[in-house]
């Protein structure tokens, strides 16, 4: 049987269109970094910007072939300390921007499969509540790195 591309253009368009008219619900994710780890260091975190997209959303995980596991963490002072935890969720709200950033919400990579090296990138896959996944490109920056100043 054979397609005749003037049957498809219709059904193409369709595709398109609903797909165009769905990215304005997704967050946008900017900014994406980790810093370099030591040799032997098998732990390592991502930092990133997430802009809420038209609808709210919630970041509840990620993965990356470079860790055996991803974890949602945040940091909270108890006590006079800092400490870290896993927290199940980042909430997006329509519009808003949430900076996953050190010394507060990041997602930490366990298992590292090699050192981070500066230079380097690598992927995650983020996993929205609403909006599904979205792959990031994440470029690793010296073991000294500081956010980048966004506005």
């Amino acid at each position: 049987m054979r397609l005749h591309l003037h049957c498809l253009a219709p059904a193409v368009a369709l595709a398109l269109g609903a797909a165009a008219a769905h990215a304005g619900d997704a967050p946008v994710v900017t900014g994406a970094w980790s810093r370099a780890t030591p040799p032997g260091v098998s732990v390592g975190a991502a930092y990133l910007v997430i802009t809420g997209g038209d609808k709210a959303d919630r970041l509840t995980g990620a993965s990356s072939e470079r860790a055996e596991m991803v974890e949602l963490h945040e940091v909270v002072e108890e006590g006079g300390v800092a400490k870290m935890r896993p927290t199940e969720e980042v909430a997006v709200p329509a519009g808003k921007r949430v900076e996953l950033a050190p010394k507060g919400r990041h997602l930490m990579l366990m298992g590292l499969d090699a050192p981070l090296v500066a230079g380097q990138t690598y992927v995650l896959v983020l996993q929205f509540a609403e909006s599904g996944e979205q792959k990031v490109t994440v470029t690793v920056r010296g073991a000294t790195a500081e956010p980048a100043h966004q506005h």
